[in-house]
């Protein structure tokens, strides 16, 4: 089962690099092409920020349209962010991406220790879990988000899928319809796509090692037995200190990845929740299903982000409290002095932190809700 779960959530992941790098774009023998196909991805999110703006400067008559705002002004936080982030995290840091993905394979691999048997439980279940969620979340955006091309263009008479044209292409044009359509959808699936696919990413990545912290507490359950720690301690000992120790090597790796992660996804989160709760304000009295959509969405990109923050701070604590209900009193001197030594190694928290925030936690996502509402509310306050 353990094998089976992984292979699932290996597809979430490697899905997310196919389409970053385009890998469905035929592959040529020309090196400047196949470096060129990894530029497209920015390309496109740049020309889809290029385009927010334009709308915002040149084409917008008229403030009376709150979900053109809104959404437009959505798509340029957050198609700007995802661009930040695939630039310093996918590029920048690509090889800290390689070196969590060799680690992940290892945690799956058979050994004859007690860490296999407790990965068979607690990893396998992380695992399910987490390819549930994210095919969940995954699923229910894609559909949902399709709501606001159909709203565009049934306020553009089927012009425009984002509620913009793209510049230098007049209305005269043979090319104008064919251009907006079809190429408005591409830019909105793109930009939606690459923002939740990320945040499903780290999402994994993060429950990867939360089912390898809690597969090390089943570990050390195992000493509450007398039986256990008069046959097996040292054993369990040093599965619980090889497997720990290399757990917190590779989060360390990781720990830049997600310092720039959380850092530039907090702040377009918490101002695409801004200006969504604008909406939702400002349609009560007209279109008040439009304005529940978009918060809903908005409000889960924020949960998607800090719930995994929480839940590896908890499998820390988790992990300090069985070894302290442990039966350490009972084993040998020189097994007490590599308890001790593991015990402190698990004073080290497995956090997600970054810039301005620090740990990311439900108390992230609660102060970004405040945040977000207070902004919310003086905008509606003061501009309608």
């Amino acid at each position: 089962m353990l094998q089976e779960n992984h292979k699932k959530v290996k597809k979430l992941i490697f899905l997310y690099f196919y389409i970053y790098e385009m890998q469905f774009i035929p592959s040529c023998q020309c090196w400047i092409l196949e470096k060129g196909r990894l530029l497209l991805t920015p390309i496109l999110l740049g020309f889809s920020v290029f385009c927010n703006a334009w709308h915002f400067l040149y084409q917008l008559e008229s403030t009376e349209n709150i979900l053109d705002i809104s959404l437009n002004t959505n798509f340029l936080i957050g198609g700007f962010g995802t661009l930040c982030s695939i630039l310093i995290v996918n590029i920048g840091l690509k090889e800290n991406h390689l070196q969590a993905h060799t680690y992940f394979e290892n945690l799956v691999e058979p050994y004859e220790d007690f860490i296999t048997a407790a990965r068979e439980e607690y990893l396998n279940r992380n695992l399910r879990i987490a390819n549930t969620v994210v095919r969940f979340f995954l699923t229910e955006h894609s559909m949902t988000c399709m709501i606001f091309p159909v709203l565009s263009f049934y306020q553009t008479n089927f012009t425009a899928a984002m509620f913009y044209t793209f510049p230098g292409i007049p209305s005269s044009s043979v090319f104008f319809y064919p251009v907006n359509i079809i190429g408005g959808l591409i830019i909105f699936c793109c930009v939606v796509e690459w923002y939740i696919m990320m945040d499903s990413l780290f999402f994994l990545y993060l429950f990867y090692f939360r089912g390898e912290m809690h597969s090390i507490a089943g570990v050390a359950k195992l000493l509450s037995h007398r039986e256990n720690v008069s046959l097996y301690c040292n054993e369990i000992l040093r599965s619980i200190y090889l497997a720990h120790h290399k757990l917190l090597q590779e989060f360390s790796n990781l720990s830049d990845t997600l310092w720039h992660f959380y850092c530039h996804r907090l702040l377009a989160t918490i101002f695409i929740v801004c200006s969504s709760l604008y909406v939702y304000y400002a349609s009560i009295d007209s279109s008040i299903l439009s304005g529940m959509i978009l918060q809903m969405l908005a409000v889960s990109l924020l949960i998607i982000l800090c719930v995994p923050g929480q839940l590896i701070d908890d499998c820390s604590e988790t992990l300090r409290e069985t070894l302290y209900n442990s039966l350490w009193y009972e084993m040998m001197p020189m097994e007490q002095r590599n308890f001790i030594i593991i015990f402190m190694g698990a004073q080290k928290n497995l956090s997600a932190e970054t810039f301005a925030v620090g740990v990311i936690s439900f108390d992230t996502f609660v102060q970004g809700m405040k945040t977000a509402m207070s902004y919310a509310a003086f905008m509606y306050t003061f501009l309608m």
